[in-house]
């Protein structure tokens, strides 16, 4: 079935534009071998995602509040995105990570955690 560890590379590094540092600490997780068997999917989830277009009216009316958490390194699409999701939902919160792109939680965990907790622990 080809070699999927490539196919995971490439998309790391061609899609989300990773850094060598993060992709080596993804590459050096345990969760890496289950990447490695769905990675034969990658191709119809790009398709996927491509298709999809943003409604904003769809999510107007949505009120829980919400964390959108991004990277101040992560590609323009992510952030475009998340901020177009964050426009558009009355009571959403922007999280941005300092330094960070698309793995804060595994690359800067107590940078991830204290964005996060905050808004868990919030009345």
């Amino acid at each position: 079935m080809g070699d999927r560890d490539a196919a995971l590379v490439a998309f790391f590094r061609g899609v989300l534009n990773m850094p060598e540092h993060e992709l080596e600490l993804l590459r050096s997780l345990p969760s890496w071998e289950a990447r490695k068997a769905f990675a034969h999917t990658i191709s119809r989830e790009l398709r996927a995602a491509e298709g999809y277009r943003f409604v904003p009216d769809r999510f107007a009316a949505m009120r829980p509040p919400t964390l959108l958490l991004m990277g101040s390194e992560s590609p323009a699409f992510l952030t475009d995105a998340t901020a177009a999701v964050h426009a558009t939902l009355p009571d959403s919160r922007l999280g941005v990570m300092a330094g960070q792109q698309h793995i804060a939680m595994t690359a800067a965990p107590d940078l991830f955690l204290g964005t996060l907790l905050p808004f868990l622990t919030a009345d």
